[in-house]
């Protein structure tokens, strides 16, 4: 046998393997909305995963995606066995492409404008000019920001620019530096702020409180296992994992997701499917 040959049968060998590796049962993928880095989530959401996966019997892997856009692709695609997402992205997937809400977080999301302690805000009219630092244009937050502060007279992308950061914390920090005069943010990520950073911004204004994330299961799971996932999920909150993840992510408790609390965010469907396109 020539070198050529030990070497393509090798190749091939190889090929086999990871063809078996990827047609093996996969395993059961929880995809987490990206608010904060791939790091971050990992840890916060490890509770999560190490139960799920005791609890199912099978690997549980965390996943995301680079931006809200591509998230939300993902699970309207089916990508996620279970999706955990805003309320407005998990709105538009039910509606668009048949996911399931099982639960959703409670308490709900309190939005706040935030200002450096060191300079705070006098009046509202202070940020045309300036920078307010937000983590997406697709975040309802931020759509719900933008949308009071268009009822004070001052318009995103004519009177301030919205600059996008990957995570709470480099908003906090662009704001706490100067660098932007207001940020925008669910109170549940001000409070998950190092405590030298949270120390340095301060609430401007605390706006209408927005539905909490959803947990979703993809589209084509049967009633049987959509339940079954419900209860384990709702079962979680009862142990001592379940007390450390919620912690962890900033809420009291997981609750059933239920009709009414999800048409609260019709509201932002129309502009959140035409950021989406």
């Amino acid at each position: 046998m020539t070198p050529f040959h030990a070497l393509l049968i090798v190749c091939i060998s190889l090929l086999s393997a990871a063809h078996a590796h990827a047609g093996a049962p996969g395993s059961f993928i929880v995809g987490v909305l990206p608010v904060h880095s791939a790091r971050i989530l990992a840890e916060r959401y490890e509770p999560l995963r190490a139960y799920l996966e005791k609890s199912l019997e099978q690997p549980v892997r965390i996943e995301s995606a680079a931006d809200f856009r591509r998230f939300h692709e993902r699970t309207a695609n089916g990508d996620f066995d279970l999706a955990i997402t805003a309320a407005h992205l998990a709105r538009v997937a039910q509606k668009d492409a048949g996911l399931s809400p099982l639960a959703q977080f409670s308490p709900d999301h309190d939005l706040v404008l935030f200002s450096a302690a060191e300079r705070p805000l006098a009046q509202i009219q202070e940020l045309k000019g300036k920078q307010l630092a937000v983590i997406d244009r697709l975040a309802i937050t931020v759509m719900a920001a933008i949308n009071h502060l268009s009822t004070q007279g001052l318009e995103v992308d004519r009177d301030y620019q919205a600059v996008e950061h990957k995570t709470p914390t480099s908003a906090a920090h662009s704001v706490a530096s100067g660098l932007s005069l207001l940020g925008v943010s669910a109170r549940q990520s001000l409070l998950q702020l190092p405590d030298d950073l949270r120390r340095k911004v301060v609430a401007h204004k605390t706006l209408a409180d927005i539905p909490a994330f959803v947990l979703l299961a993809k589209p084509g799971v049967d009633k049987a296992q959509a339940e079954r996932l419900r209860n384990l999920l709702l079962a979680f909150q009862n142990e001592a994992a379940g007390t450390d993840f919620l912690g962890r992510v900033g809420y009291d408790k997981l609750i059933p997701a239920n009709e009414a609390a999800l048409k609260r965010v019709d509201a932002y469907l129309k502009e959140t499917r035409k950021a989406l396109k």
